[in-house]
């Protein structure tokens, strides 16, 4: 059993507080998935559960954790660059407690994740050398070689192929471990998810909340939902019921104010001003109603952007024809793309998928009767040294327009003037996309578009991807996007490229 009670984590330098007052009971079984958008206090919170003193460099806990566990495994989100430089071999036996490290369940384990250890041993491979998927299985293969009772991973579907991401599913929801982990794929929320936490900033990210929901995922957004439209619709009414009340008020207060100005009686002039302090005390009691009315939710999850002014490729027209193309990576493809394909390329880890997606956004920006907007996987290709959100839009639009464009996608005042380098990975996103909106691209170049979105909003860019008139080229594993968003699916393999869809 992991208890939390009244945990506040809070940044040192500006105060913000990232978690309030959370209380929290993990009990043995669960499968418990943390979600939300990138800078909630996500990872802050599984380093308070993990290791306090992992904050202690930028933040400030309170409260109390109680870990009635024997033994915690830790995935974090990355390794550092050092020991990516390490062998496989020495990341396994290196700093072990051999108090606890079992090397029968690390080749158990082994032979269930299908690992050759001897091959990593002869060709003393590094980490760095390896797969998502390879050096995924490697640090699970590490962790439960001590047998921990309570596994915490940190985005461990981030950078994982398919095939590896159907395999870490399958892990979680067999695996009779209580497991605590953080993602944004829908897909294995979905599956493996049996509570939910999710954490939120709102007012302008200055407001944290955090929302507990014992049941699967899909459960979890219905009441959400249901949550969100039975607040407002509480809201709306004391709002509709509250401006009767006081235009009464108001109507009152003229009428008893004009009969005072003008009577010539003292006995109804008494009269009428204890009427009116009357009327000035219920004025106060109703400001106060006003001030504790049902706050209206925020929709946190919205997205506003519309591709509604660009000019639509026709849907014949061919913008890429490729045969027998030889690519960088060796190898050899025919495709052709149309006006108005939306378009996915899939394959395993390292085979060349970003690769090949450069050799198509290198032909398609050669072209003088297209206009081609691209999101790289990696962010930062594409940012300057000095780069703020308005100076990345400038080149596409006024800064009056920017700055209403970004207001609509809840960038803060300080986010707008601040560094990019500084924004979390989903209002990166939402700069590319709101780019290529104020840009009027008609064909969009998408290296996995939504794996920086909080599961919450992924649903809501998938739709303004499907409502995209024109041609979408992309890399994605988001299996959700694929089944909604693109009519044409590409595999592809080590000699070439395969349509499956």
């Amino acid at each position: 059993m992991l208890h939390i009670q009244n945990l506040t984590i809070t940044h040192q330098n500006d105060l913000q507080e990232l978690i309030k007052d959370l209380n929290l009971l993990l009990n043995t079984g669960e499968k418990l998935a943390v979600i939300g958008e990138e800078g909630t206090g996500k990872s802050s919170l599984i380093k308070a559960i993990v290791q306090p003193d992992m904050l202690a460099s930028y933040a400030h806990l309170t409260g109390t954790i109680t870990n009635k566990f024997h033994l915690i495994g830790y995935l974090p989100q990355e390794l550092e660059k050092e020991t990516l430089k390490w062998t496989v071999t020495d990341f396994l036996y290196r700093e072990v407690d051999y108090g606890h490290f079992d090397f029968n369940l690390l080749y158990k384990y082994a032979g269930l994740f299908n690992l050759d250890l001897n091959r990593f041993e002869t060709h003393h491979q590094t980490l760095s050398s390896l797969s998502g998927g390879e050096l995924l299985k490697v640090q699970l293969l590490k962790i439960l070689a001590i047998n921990p009772d309570l596994l915490i991973l940190d985005e461990p579907s981030s950078d994982l192929d398919l095939e590896t991401l159907q395999w870490l599913e399958g892990f979680i929801c067999h695996s009779e471990k209580t497991i605590l982990f953080i993602s944004h794929d829908e897909s294995l929320l979905t599956r493996a998810a049996t509570a939910i936490l999710h954490l939120e900033l709102l007012k302008r990210r200055t407001v944290p909340r955090a929302t507990y929901f014992k049941g699967q995922y899909e459960s979890y957004k219905q009441e959400r939902k249901e949550r969100f439209e039975h607040q407002l619709q509480i809201a709306r009414k004391e709002r509709e019921e509250y401006s009767k009340k006081m235009a009464r008020h108001h109507r009152i207060h003229q009428s008893v104010e004009h009969a005072l100005r003008n009577t010539h009686d003292s006995t109804a002039g008494r009269l009428l001003a204890k009427k009116m302090k009357n009327i000035l005390s219920q004025e106060k009691r109703l400001t106060k109603e006003g001030e504790n009315l049902t706050e209206i939710p925020q929709d946190m999850d919205s997205i506003a952007l519309f591709f509604s002014e660009i000019q639509t490729v026709p849907a014949s027209k061919k913008i890429l024809f490729w045969e027998n193309k030889v690519l960088s990576t060796g190898q050899t493809i025919d495709l052709q793309i149309r006006g108005q394909d939306k378009l996915v390329i899939t394959g395993k880890n390292g085979i060349g998928k970003t690769r090949l997606l450069k050799e198509i956004l290198k032909t398609l920006q050669a072209r003088r009767d297209i206009s081609v907007g691209y999101m790289p996987q990696y962010y930062e290709e594409e940012f300057a040294e000095n780069e703020t959100s308005l100076s990345f839009l400038r080149p596409v639009a006024d800064e009056e327009k920017a700055r209403s464009l970004l207001a609509s996608l809840k960038f803060t005042s300080q986010e707008i003037k601040h560094s990019v380098h500084d924004l979390s990975g989903g209002q990166k996103a939402k700069l590319f996309l709101a780019r290529m909106v104020l840009a009027g691209n008609n064909v969009l170049v998408l290296d996995e578009p939504t794996r920086h979105f909080s599961p919450t909003s992924q649903p809501l860019i998938r739709q303004v991807l499907t409502d995209y008139p024109s041609a979408i080229i992309s890399v994605s594993h988001d299996r959700f996007f694929t089944e909604e968003v693109v009519d044409i699916e590409y595999h592809l393999k080590e000699n070439t490229l395969v349509r499956t869809k």
